[in-house]
């Protein structure tokens, strides 16, 4: 089961629809693609699957989180804000492409499935199952699901982490992750003056049982020193 719920048939409708809600027009953003007008409409159209870097390009263009143009919307509410100057999209594409295509031949290779089994069992032809692992060409997010879910792996270990739009995810799940947060907490954690009480329990979640152990014996042992320390002080106290 995967970690990250993809709805496919999701797709299409979720990139209408930020493309509309960012004001960005067809033209612009098969540009960011390297696309041709007509098959980014496709895509919209659900005729055909976006490959996973064309789809992380597109939230980075549109500024949208990769979670909202991969999920059924409940909110039926996408935003964007403004672009920040980038790389060449199209140049991460195929750096992409080529990533994922070599992490999809380590996996059937862990699996000791050949080229031709693995391209049996999804019923896509050996050559073009070749052309995707060496990079050459992108594989349309249905393609992709229906290959890592033979080689039993999560979609999830091929998204992007290190490039700038990977980077850009990670802190837009952040941020959704902060949201998230009740009330009081986010009141918490955004105060600056808290700081030093969430360094101590970053570091405290490091520690071992028997640290913790300590920790404990430690503050009762403050605690008893500190009262006696003030009935010493407060002779009322001692009467």
């Amino acid at each position: 089961m995967e970690l990250f719920d993809i709805k496919l048939s999701a797709i299409a409708v979720n990139l209408h629809t930020a493309r509309e809600k960012c004001g960005k027009t067809v033209k612009s953003c098969a540009a960011a693609l390297g696309i041709t007008n007509a098959r980014y409409k496709k895509y919209e159209s659900g005729e055909f699957f976006p490959t996973l870097p064309e789809l992380e390009t597109l939230s980075y263009f549109m500024q949208i989180p990769l979670a909202e143009l991969l999920h059924a919307q409940d909110k039926g509410e996408l935003c964007g804000v403004p672009i920040p100057d980038g790389d060449n999209l199209t140049h991460l594409m195929e750096i992409r492409d080529s990533v994922i295509g070599t992490l999809l031949q380590i996996e059937r290779e862990r699996c000791k499935l050949s080229l031709k089994t693995l391209a049996t069992r999804c019923a896509i032809p050996v050559s073009r199952l070749k052309r995707w692992e060496s990079g050459q060409s992108g594989i349309p997010m249905d393609e992709l699901r229906r290959l890592t879910h033979e080689l039993g792996i999560d979609l999830i270990m091929l998204f992007d982490v290190n490039s700038p739009i990977g980077l850009w995810q990670k802190k837009q799940q952040q941020i959704a992750a902060f949201l998230d947060l009740p009330h009081d907490l986010q009141t918490f954690v955004s105060n600056p003056e808290n700081i030093a009480y969430i360094s101590l329990a970053n570091k405290m979640k490091e520690l071992q049982p028997e640290d913790l152990e300590n920790v404990s014996q430690a503050l009762q042992f403050l605690v008893t020193k500190m009262s006696d320390d003030t009935a010493i002080s407060d002779p009322t106290t001692a009467e």
